[in-house]
């Protein structure tokens, strides 16, 4: 792929914060959280780190770069598409995946003895801000890939699967940082983080959901810097119908 100059700065800084989100959360999970080990009864509540970091790699990595795929790259447009639908693809997986997880953590709870059971995250469900902004997540995300996927849709549909793709990121990035928000208080609770005293750990927190904002933000600029236009709205609907399709173009209205 060929990318020009700016394009370059702006993908290398976007990576750069995407890298050090994962980074950070990694350092989270393995450094104060346990790791991902679910080997006995004591640390089942590690299927919620493993929710954690397949969330993030979900929209943190696989998502965003789909998202900016169309917007920043002057390559082949059969090629964008396919590689759009195939981030997308893995991240529907890993959001699959997190989704059992967490599933799987709250039925085998329930069913441990009261010493072993953890109490203080529930086993209820959609009951906090972040699950209902978590289900409103999975719904966009998945109704923006079946239009994706099927070309009569499409075709049908571009404008609302453009909208959906954008309202699905906003949603995906409130969710994260709320659930990320919903772990660290549970254990300021637990007393196993020292929130009022500028603690290490509090730090990696904060520092990762202001780079999650900082993900929304870069996401952004790749999308409304230069509005879609009739041109770009059926390059997306003709993609893999056209006979055109492998025609190198640059981007419209040159985002940055």
């Amino acid at each position: 792929m060929h990318c020009s100059g700016h394009r370059q700065c702006y993908l290398f800084i976007f990576h750069l914060v995407l890298f050090t989100t994962l980074a950070l959360a990694i350092w989270w999970v393995f450094g104060y959280m346990g790791g991902l080990s679910v080997a006995s009864p004591s640390t089942l509540s590690h299927l919620i780190n493993w929710h954690l970091l397949l969330m993030l790699l979900a929209f943190v990595w696989f998502f965003s770069n789909a998202v900016i795929m169309y917007r920043v790259y002057s390559c082949d447009l059969a090629t964008q598409h396919k590689l759009h639908i195939a981030l997308q693809t893995i991240a529907l997986l890993c959001i699959f995946a997190a989704v059992i997880c967490m599933e799987v953590w709250k039925i085998m709870n329930s069913e441990l003895p009261v010493v072993l059971r953890n109490t203080e995250i529930s086993s209820s469900h959609f009951y906090s801000f972040h699950s209902w902004c978590g289900a409103m997540t999975i719904i966009a995300f998945v109704a923006q890939y079946v239009v994706l996927v099927v070309p009569g849709l499409r075709a049908a549909y571009a404008d609302l699967c453009i909208w959906l793709i954008v309202f699905t990121f906003v949603i995906a990035t409130a969710t994260l940082i709320t659930g990320i928000e919903d772990v660290a208080w549970w254990r300021y609770d637990e007393g196993l983080l020292d929130y009022k005293h500028y603690s290490t750990e509090s730090f990696v927190i904060n520092i990762m959901t202001v780079l999650l904002l900082g993900v929304l933000f870069l996401v952004a600029l790749a999308w409304f810097r230069a509005p879609y236009s009739a041109t770009d709205r059926a390059d997306y609907q003709d993609v893999g119908v056209s006979d055109n399709t492998h025609t190198t173009r640059p981007m419209k209205g040159e985002f940055i």
